[in-house]
């Protein structure tokens, strides 16, 4: 059976959804899992597979993180106090940003680069509330 293009942009827009939340629900303790869904969900590409595994093996996660946006891909992190972890990732269009907290500075990362992801997919309703919504974006 072939799917249509539309079932199969609403399925990865579904499991984009679900990573995100997972990303904002996460601790530190969850962060190499989590990694580990993002590269499965955006296609690490395989040569660039062995160096993600030996960035996981050392607890390099936002190094790991880094090698899932790709090279070139605009961002910002900052760290505060304890748990409070930005990461700020350039929407498609460049004229905006997703900025979202999160446990870590690798899960943040994945996250604000998920929220991306999402508006690219013109995911509308989601994305801005992540952008503009600071500490109260993270799930509890």
């Amino acid at each position: 059976m072939i799917e249509s293009p539309r079932l199969v942009e609403s399925a990865r827009r579904a499991r984009l959804r679900d990573f995100l939340h997972d990303c904002l629900a996460s601790t530190a303790a969850d962060q190499h899992a989590r990694l580990r869904d993002a590269a499965e969900l955006f296609d690490v590409a395989a040569d660039r597979q062995d160096a993600f595994m030996k960035m996981l093996s050392c607890a390099a996660y936002e190094s790991a993180a880094l090698l899932i946006l790709g090279e070139g891909a605009p961002f910002m992190l900052s760290r505060g106090g304890p748990g409070v972890c930005l990461a700020m990732t350039m929407l498609a269009d460049g004229q905006d940003d997703a900025t979202v907290e999160a446990a870590t500075l690798a899960l943040a990362l994945l996250a604000a680069h998920t929220v991306t992801m999402l508006a690219a997919c013109d995911e509308a309703t989601l994305a801005p509330r992540l952008t503009r919504a600071g500490t109260g974006a993270r799930l509890h």
